[in-house]
């Protein structure tokens, strides 16, 4: 992480209740994410038999929000860093929550894709922003503890998304599981309210006023001003604004930046594959619909662990040595699913498998969002991000492929955990220290990286 004021003052403060606030409206944003990436494939064996659709398009619909993702990280995502994280933040659950309902009253494939792709480009924009205000405002000794712990509400949404889809589908029909998705909605008051704004958003647009009242909340012992920030230099200022995406390439940047795409790539390429088609290939080899959505249900509980656990490591370990334990898992768990296993066994497997693809999934933006300067933090992340997506995209669309060549199942599996390999390799490779140079200064210096 670069040298900067903005951060060395709140990451010395202590967790407070302010603190754990920004914790609780992240963690409830992130359970809306998951609901509505998850909630597509606990309804896929029940929308492929009422529209008689093919893998192969089953597979498309899948990566349509996943599409709609890279575009919102590459262009929302990004905006932030001009416009505000909180502004964003809210635009798009506006966005999320209008399409989700929209889904509902879907007719055709085309008109489902349509709808998943605008709630992509919501969940685009929205995740980088809430990763990066959550990271600048923790403490730094807690800092992966609680993004992670934000993050990990992306599983709790999809255990609901699982749930909702067993107790709700028999009854009402699978149109039920979209106008759930729309109560997100009723959240705006409490986030237009409650949700604080970038320290150094306000800073770098001179907003001294509202800065100071959040700096007095996020470090109560801190005893200077926004103003007196500003005035060092170390602050985000807005002639950094020329080329934010060029910027994450800079001060020998761009290899590690390149690595951390992959890593971001190939782990969502495991996520989203899984996610979309562990309910049809559990059925596709012998168990019940009711049974397959319970190993979602699993997959995603595993993942709330793993989040969890990822965090608690990665302040001990650091972020690098348990992206590598982590990855190395999953392509071990993922194979293994496949096969048939006594029902502890394989849901033991399940439980690994989310925790170390999805639970991964925390750390690795965690990982991410260190690495880069606060004047730069969202760009990078949600670059990483919609390079990421492009594994998210080929997941579900890959997937599909590979049911539609009946293949036996243990192989689908098997394609499934190779990523995980290439991540582990991907992460070994990034370097521990590069030279950076501190802001506003010709001199360079020698910055720990988190890992």
């Amino acid at each position: 992480m670069s040298i900067n004021i903005v951060d060395s003052v709140v990451e010395e403060s202590r967790v407070n209740s302010f603190h754990l606030m920004i914790l609780c409206w992240g963690s409830m944003l992130m359970l809306f994410d998951g609901y509505d990436l998850v909630v597509y494939g606990s309804v896929l064996p029940t929308l492929m038999t009422e529209w008689k659709l093919s893998a192969v398009t089953a597979g498309i619909i899948g990566s349509s929000a996943l599409f709609g993702m890279m575009i919102g990280a590459l262009t929302l995502g990004s905006s932030a860093d001009r416009f505000g994280r909180r502004r964003l933040i809210i635009a798009c659950l506006v966005v999320i929550g209008l399409a989700g309902l929209a889904n509902g009253f879907c007719e055709s494939p085309t008109q489902f894709i349509f709808c998943r792709l605008f709630t992509g480009i919501g969940l685009g924009g929205m995740i980088p922003n809430i990763v990066a205000l959550m990271t600048e405002m923790s403490p730094r000794s807690r800092r992966n503890i609680m993004v992670t712990a934000m993050l990990s509400f992306f599983s709790v949404g999809g255990i609901v998304a699982a749930l909702t889809s067993k107790m709700i589908t028999p009854s009402f029909g699978w149109r039920a599981n979209f106008f759930v998705a729309a109560l997100p909605l009723f959240a705006l008051p409490i986030l237009v309210r409650w949700l604080p704004e970038s320290v150094a958003f306000l800073l770098s647009n001179r907003m001294f006023a509202e800065a100071d009242r959040l700096l007095r909340k996020l470090a109560p012992g801190y005893n200077g001003t926004a103003e007196l920030l500003a005035s060092t230099g170390s602050a985000p200022s807005t002639n950094h604004a020329k080329s934010r995406a060029l910027r994450i390439f800079e001060d020998g940047r761009g290899r590690n930046t390149l690595l951390i795409w992959i890593a971001f790539g190939m782990c969502m390429l495991m996520v989203y594959g899984l996610s979309t088609w562990l309910p049809k290939l559990m059925t596709a080899n012998g168990y019940t619909l009711g049974s397959s959505l319970t190993f979602l249900v699993t997959l995603n509980f595993g993942a709330v662990i793993g989040g969890l656990l990822s965090g608690w490591l990665a302040d001990r370990w650091g972020g690098k040595g348990t992206l590598i334990l982590f990855f190395g898992i999953a392509a071990a768990s993922i194979s293994l699913i496949g096969y048939k296993q006594t029902p502890i066994v394989l849901d033991i497997l399940l439980m690994l498998a989310g925790a170390t693809t999805i639970g991964t999934l925390c750390i690795v933006h965690s990982f991410a969002s260190l690495f880069y300067p606060a004047s730069i933090r969202s760009t990078g992340v949600g670059w990483a991000a919609a390079a990421g997506r492009l594994g998210a995209v080929a997941g579900p669309a890959l997937g599909g492929y590979l049911f539609s060549q009946n293949l036996p199942i243990n192989v689908n599996f098997v394609v499934f955990a190779v990523p995980g390999v290439v991540a582990a390799l991907a992460i070994a490779l990034t370097s521990s220290t590069q030279t950076r140079k501190t802001v506003n200064s010709d001199v360079a210096v020698a910055v720990t990286q988190p890992d």
